[in-house]
């Protein structure tokens, strides 16, 4: 990474982590999750950078890949669990970050145990480390709360415009890890559930986020699936989108179905916990450096 991608790195943690505290401001129970997605990617456009994806925002048991549909009139439960995720652009550069907000002391318990366990598996962050010492550290810190780590859902690595890129990064003790790489970008991603959970998320049947797939990517021969598939392509560069960024989409709507089904666009299916439970979140996103690593979110 040279010296302007690194600023732009930069700007893009800085830009995330204001957008992150915003939500501490406006989570309120009996809000409209549209409103609150709706304001923190306009703030990102506001600082003039992009959604690197859809704002995510999942309620209680649901885990990931949540973010409000077109006409969605659904609003913030009282007492409830609530999970933001964010991503900002910057010339392709991304920085990601998540934050739990409880709205029941009650919870409040496992809303500490994955920040203490984010800050702890930041601390020996540095070039060499196995993701497995990694996840060691999250799932000890979690347990040692009376909570148990999601097992299938990790940290990951960042390029440019490539959100998940190739090494993952376990919330459990794994039996053999990859290494963490000098000037390397990586999301440290917890998430924890009650000690009765499941421990592991399933899949829905709800799909709110796509993302094109550009190793399928082919312009098709019929008008409409080709000017779908190019505005797609060029505004969103390969990352995550929603339906609701994309104007006039219920007159596209069947069309984007069908590219869907063609295996042309990949599709995020809602994560909920096993078993219903609560489950909780934190993020920051690291680059690795000499000494060991740069929190820029």
């Amino acid at each position: 990474m040279d010296d302007a991608g690194l600023d732009a790195l930069r700007r893009a943690g800085r830009i995330a982590r204001k957008v992150r505290e915003k939500s501490l401001s406006i989570v309120r129970e009996g809000v409209s999750l549209i409103d609150v997605c709706s304001l923190l990617e306009g703030l990102i456009l506001d600082e003039g950078a992009k959604p690197a994806f859809p704002c995510n925002i999942c309620i209680n048991d649901v885990a990931a890949h949540y973010t409000p549909t077109i006409g969605d009139r659904s609003i913030i439960p009282p007492r409830s669990l609530v999970k933001i995720d964010i991503g900002v652009c910057v010339d392709g550069y991304i920085a990601d970050t998540a934050i739990t907000i409880s709205l029941d002391s009650y919870l409040q318990p496992i809303v500490e145990a994955v920040n203490t366990a984010l800050l702890e598996a930041v601390k020996i962050i540095k070039p060499g480390v196995q993701t497995s010492t990694i996840g060691g550290v999250i799932q000890r810190v979690i347990t040692s709360r009376g909570f148990k780590p999601i097992r299938n859902l990790t940290g990951h690595e960042i390029t440019r415009y490539n959100l998940h890129a190739g090494l993952s990064i376990p919330n459990i003790q794994i039996a053999r890890g990859e290494k963490l790489e000098l000037n390397h970008v990586y999301a440290i991603e917890p998430f924890a559930t009650m000690s009765d959970g499941g421990g592991e998320v399933v899949s829905s049947n709800t799909t709110t986020i796509y993302r094109l797939n550009v190793g399928k990517f082919k312009l098709e021969k019929l008008e409409e699936e080709r000017k779908l598939l190019e505005f797609i392509y060029e505004r969103f560069n390969g990352l995550p989108y929603t339906p609701r960024w994309i104007p006039d989409f219920e007159k596209l709507s069947k069309i984007h179905d069908k590219i869907v089904r063609l295996g042309k666009i990949y599709s995020y299916p809602v994560l909920v916990e096993r078993k219903g439970r609560p489950v909780s979140q934190a993020e920051h996103t690291v680059i690795v450096t000499e000494k060991g690593c740069e929190v820029i979110t």
